[in-house]
């Protein structure tokens, strides 16, 4: 009996130690479980913007190689990025194709992503952000 409640007990706090919940009742991915950036992300909000893009960008995170791959609302962008248990940044070499771009969306999306310092997963939502500011929401795709 007593090593059924080991197994119990020690199963639950290993369950624990992935996730845990909010006052919301939304379950928080802890940030040292990177796993969870794997796939796309298709963008839900932009720090200051007005969020009106023709076209959402998204985001393709392979963790594996550590790269990533998307499309910016107007060209296809690639790049690396670096990770550390709840730090990601993004590198300044983001390769992208060149067509015109209408508006400042495409740039501003850019040069918000190359300030982030931080991520947070809650379920399918990603946040990114710079410190405690949320600068982008991304919603799995």
């Amino acid at each position: 009996m007593k090593k059924i409640f080991f197994f119990t007990v020690f199963g639950i706090a290993l369950i624990s130690c992935h996730t845990s919940k909010t006052s919301s009742g939304n379950t928080v991915i802890e940030k040292n479980n990177a796993t969870y950036l794997n796939g796309t992300w298709q963008l839900q909000m932009l720090f200051a913007s007005d969020n009106n893009w023709t076209k959402a960008p998204f985001i393709n995170i392979n963790l594996k190689d550590k790269t990533f791959s998307g499309n910016s609302s107007c060209n296809t962008i690639s790049g690396k990025f670096t990770i550390d248990e709840n730090y990601l940044g993004f590198d300044r070499n983001i390769i992208s194709t060149k067509m015109a771009c209408s508006g400042n969306y495409e740039k501003s999306f850019l040069s918000v992503l190359l300030k982030i310092n931080k991520y947070t997963i809650n379920k399918d939502e990603l946040e990114l952000g710079q410190g405690e500011i949320v600068l982008m929401k991304f919603k799995r795709n």
